[in-house]
């Protein structure tokens, strides 16, 4: 017996991603980052990380990004579509998580989540939680050069404005 997998389900593993502008090397958002290996020492990434940037629609990658964007609460893999999850060493460190949302719906709820985990960090500018449409994306560094912080937000939200 030869099963064939419906067109439908052939189509969207190929589909694009909102998130596929984002799959980015260090050098890519500024000339001072460098894209983290994940064999250094003392880098904590999720389980389920196995490439430095990676963009995934496996349900336990997903999940695994949700947790860790919302610090164990807030979101698991319930109307996301996409992750992304990148790590760039500079100064110090910038991170990024990327959601591609299921539906508008999801997007509001999704950034309700990631606004209300990020706002203290936010308050302080160690973090910035951008939206273009369904898809969201945080940025985080530990601390950073301000050109290097801004030229960083400032290629994501090209990217997002662009897709």
């Amino acid at each position: 017996m030869r099963l064939v997998a419906p067109l439908s389900l052939l189509l969207a593993a190929c589909a694009a991603s909102g998130l596929d502008p984002l799959v980015l090397k260090g050098h890519e958002l500024h000339a001072s980052l460098v894209t983290r290996s994940l064999d250094e020492p003392n880098l904590r990434v999720p389980r389920h990380v196995r490439s430095n940037p990676q963009l995934s629609t496996d349900p336990e990658f997903l999940e695994a990004i949700g947790r860790g964007a919302t610090q164990g609460r807030g979101l698991g893999r319930e109307g996301i579509r996409a992750a992304l999850y990148a790590r760039y060493l500079g100064e110090r460190g910038i991170g990024m998580y990327g959601f591609e949302a299921a539906s508008a719906a999801d997007a509001d709820r999704i950034e309700g989540a990631l606004r209300n985990t990020w706002s203290y960090a936010a308050r302080s500018d160690q973090a910035r939680v951008h939206r273009g449409g369904e898809v969201l994306v945080v940025v985080w560094a530990d601390v950073e050069s301000p050109g290097c912080w801004e030229a960083v937000n400032a290629v994501v939200v090209a990217r997002l404005v662009a897709r």
